[in-house]
């Protein structure tokens, strides 16, 4: 005798999705120091920013595909990075971008975060 599956509660139902959906992207809600001279370490708080492949300590497992640049028309500076958890991002200011206004933003797995504005020193 075949046996039949039982239907899903609707929360039970509504559980699955959620544990399925997709991370929107990463966000970026603040950096710290707001501007610096370039070598200098910046750090970036947000969050998703492991793209879904955060621990319960917010480690990323494993490391996420992902970057951080300066500059949001050309040329864009990659960002040498420090340290990448899901919730900060410790880089240093690149040796190469311009002095002056720029915005910094993260990749994470082909999804780009919001941008923030930062300074950099002379």
């Amino acid at each position: 005798m075949a046996s039949r599956a039982r239907p899903l509660s609707l929360g039970a139902a509504l559980a699955a999705l959620a544990a399925c959906a997709p991370v929107d992207g990463p966000r970026l809600d603040g950096l710290d120091p707001a501007a610096a001279r370039r070598g200098a370490t910046v750090t970036l708080t947000g969050r998703d920013l492991c793209g879904g492949t955060a621990t319960a300590t917010g480690a990323c497992d494993p490391l996420p595909s992902g970057a951080v640049d300066f500059g949001l028309s050309p040329p864009m500076v990659r960002a040498p990075v420090r340290s990448w958890a899901d919730a900060e991002i410790r880089v240093t200011v690149p040796s190469q971008v311009a002095a002056g206004a720029t915005s910094v933003y993260v990749t994470v797995d082909g999804r780009t975060s919001n941008a923030l504005d930062f300074e950099v020193l002379p």
